[in-house]
């Protein structure tokens, strides 16, 4: 987000934070794609405005709305590159080669998007 909003802030636009949630078509709810919190357009709506709440305080000067799609991440993030001037994806680092491998989210992103890509990995901590 913190990369996403330096963009902005830089390139004097605004952010459009998209989360994309795929529901498998058989089953409402299975294990590992269940809601944020109770389920609910209204609650998960809430639940993204929560979590950007402290970027929009720190980052007052930049307009950021946010969009729930049914969709893989994927597609949806193609679909808004069509109208943005850079799209930003977190990379969180998981399997073996975290350093050396993008992740399918940002592979896909990369394949489709028609416009420039930023791939943000995750803040490595060291013991």
């Amino acid at each position: 987000m913190e990369y996403a909003l330096e963009q902005a802030r830089a390139r004097r636009t605004l952010v459009r934070a998209v989360y994309a949630r795929r529901t498998p078509m058989l089953a409402p709810q299975p294990t590992g794609y269940g809601p944020l919190l109770t389920g609910t357009p209204a609650d998960e709506e809430a639940e993204i405005r929560l979590r950007l709440a402290p970027w929009r305080e720190k980052y007052v000067d930049v307009e950021m709305i946010e969009s729930i799609v049914p969709w893989h991440p994927v597609p949806a993030l193609a679909r808004a590159s069509e109208r943005a001037a850079l799209v930003v994806v977190g990379s969180r680092g998981l399997g073996g080669f975290a350093s050396a491998a993008l992740g399918s989210v940002s592979h896909g992103v990369l394949h489709r998007a028609r416009c420039p890509v930023a791939v943000v990995g995750a803040p490595r901590i060291t013991t």
